[in-house]
């Protein structure tokens, strides 16, 4: 059987931010600097959707997508993409969500879920909804008892000043932790949605990998491992530079299952509101 021949053209896809304009040029610097990288004559494409782009990486009008990390393992697991690269922030290539209360709250133990309001980002969230609900309902939390409303507020900015406000009594947000055996969870926030508040972590689940730039199957192998030395290898070149200022990314480890595989355990058992 003939080897698959390599790909010369790509598209890379993203979703577009509330600036447009801003994500254009970003993306064009981007795939100019992808292009140089690996001989790859290299395009972008903005769309307004991960269901557009989802679409497009089917289709093959996208070869390469950057996508958020339920989207890609949903995608992943139908054999419609598949994930070649990881963002490193912070220093890791993951992070958690916790449920937070403000200071001095009442509400500190899970046994204190009882009648709360609680604050969401949106119901296709990862750390503002979808992974720290699955994870209560795992050990057994009663969703319906644990909250008798359930306010979603479009942002990690917005959960935190809601419930620091008090709109809410509780939130879900992400968090960015390391090692510190003196601490009683044996870690520590290092950064978190809630910015400088001080509050209170009733508790954290993960972890959640970041976003992925993931291949569209229709690449073929040898393409797809080109990219993704190029991205690992970036470093402090013109392509992670652009990067930076693209993904927010200071660099890119390579996609393994270990990635994925515990969000997506915790998701297939726990996928289904009651």
């Amino acid at each position: 059987m003939a080897p698959e021949a390599e790909k010369t053209a790509l598209t890379v896809g993203v979703v577009l931010t509330s600036d447009p304009e801003g994500s254009r040029a970003s993306l064009h610097a981007f795939c100019k600097a992808l292009s140089e990288a690996t001989g790859f004559e290299v395009h972008g494409l903005g769309g307004w959707n991960y269901n557009t782009l989802l679409e497009a990486l089917e289709t093959g009008e996208v070869d390469l997508g950057w996508l958020p990390p339920l989207v890609a393992m949903r995608a992943t697991g139908r054999a419609r993409v598949m994930p070649i690269v990881l963002p490193v922030r912070n220093g890791a290539s993951s992070y958690m969500t916790a449920l937070f209360s403000p200071k001095g709250s009442s509400l500190r133990e899970i046994g204190d879920l009882q009648e709360l309001r609680a604050a969401w980002v949106d119901r296709q969230s990862a750390a503002g909804y979808i992974v720290l609900r699955a994870h209560l309902r795992s050990i057994g939390v009663d969703l319906d008892r644990a909250f008798r409303e359930n306010l979603f507020f479009g942002s990690h900015g917005e959960v935190a000043r809601a419930v620091l406000q008090g709109s809410a009594d509780v939130g879900a947000t992400f968090v960015h932790v390391e090692p510190d055996p003196s601490h009683p969870r044996g870690e520590r926030v290092v950064r978190a949605g809630w910015g400088e508040a001080d509050v209170q972590v009733i508790t954290c689940a993960g972890p959640i990998p970041a976003d992925v730039m993931a291949a569209s199957v229709r690449v073929p192998v040898s393409s797809m491992r080109k990219l993704q030395r190029a991205l690992v290898d970036s470093g402090d070149s013109e392509l992670g530079r652009a990067a930076r200022v693209l993904f927010g990314a200071e660099g890119f480890v390579v996609a393994r299952s270990e990635h994925l595989d515990p969000l997506a355990k915790l998701i297939a058992r726990h996928e289904q509101e009651p």
